[in-house]
C-alpha cells in the first residue's frame, strides 16, 4: 500500500505548488469543497490562505453535502480563519466591469468575473473550473496562475496529510454531491484512484472507456 501511495502522489495531476500561497476561489470550487463534507479538513490540510470575493460568495446558495443552507458552514470557515471574504477595490472593479461587459462569447458572469478581477489586481492564484473563464483569463490576464478544483483535491499536501484512501473518498464525494468538473487530462488518474465501480457513479468523469487503458495506478 505504501508503494501504491507513493505512485499516486508522484503521478497526481495537481499543479498546486509551494509558490501558490494565496488563492482566490470561484463559487464552483467552493461548492466542490463543501461537497466533500469536510471543508475545514481540506482547507486546514492545504495550509494556504483562501479568499473569495463577496460577489462570488453570493452564488453559493446550497451546501451540496446536505442539500440545505451553506450559511452555518461558511460562517464557521470564516470564523476559523480558513476562508476570507474580500471586496474589490476600484482597480479590480474596473476589471470586473470589463469582464462582465465584454461582447459574447467573451463575457463572464458576475462570480467568475469577480474571481478573475481579484486575481488580476492582487497577489492571488485563481482557482476556477469553467472552461470559458479559463480561456478568457489565458488571453486577457496570462500573467496570473490558474488552478482548478482537482489541483486542490489531488494536491500532494492533501495526499500526504490524509492518505490516498481518504483523498479517494473526498474526491468521490465532491463528484457525487457537487458534480465536480474534471479536466480530461486528470480523468484517468481520478478513475484509477476511485476504482471502476465508484468512477461509474460519477457522470462528470465522462465515459470511462475514452481514457482508461493499461498502466493505471494500482491501489492494491
Amino acid at each position: 500500500m505504501l508503494l501504491a501511495r507513493r505512485r499516486v502522489e508522484d503521478l497526481t495531476p495537481s499543479k498546486l505548488t509551494s509558490s501558490h500561497r494565496r488563492l482566490v476561489i470561484d463559487a464552483s470550487v467552493l461548492i466542490n469543497i463543501l461537497g466533500t463534507g469536510c471543508p475545514e479538513v481540506i482547507f486546514q490540510s492545504l495550509r494556504r490562505a483562501f479568499f473569495i470575493d463577496e460577489i462570488t460568495l453570493r452564488e453559493v446558495s446550497v451546501n451540496p453535502a446536505t442539500g440545505g443552507s451553506p450559511k452555518e458552514v461558511l460562517a464557521q470557515l470564516q470564523a476559523h480563519g480558513l476562508l476570507q471574504v474580500i471586496r474589490m477595490d476600484d482597480l479590480a472593479y474596473e476589471r470586473f466591469i470589463g469582464f462582465t461587459g465584454a461582447q459574447s462569447p467573451d463575457d463572464l458572469d458576475d462570480g467568475e468575473a469577480a474571481t478573475l478581477a481579484q486575481a488580476a489586481c492582487g497577489k492571488y492564484a485563481a482557482v476556477i473550473d469553467e472552461r470559458k473563464a479559463t480561456r478568457i483569463a489565458g488571453v486577457l490576464i496570462p500573467n496570473i496562475s490558474l488552478l482548478n478544483s482537482i489541483d486542490l483535491l489531488a494536491a500532494q499536501d492533501l495526499l500526504q496529510t490524509l492518505g490516498t484512501d481518504e483523498v479517494s473518498n473526498v474526491i468521490h464525494l465532491a463528484l457525487r454531491n457537487a458534480r465536480m468538473r474534471v479536466p480530461l487530462s486528470a480523468r484517468k488518474w481520478i478513475s484509477d484512484l476511485l476504482g471502476e465501480k465508484r468512477a461509474q457513479e460519477c457522470p462528470s468523469l465522462g465515459p470511462l472507456h475514452l481514457y482508461r487503458n493499461e498502466g493505471s495506478v494500482s491501489q492494491e
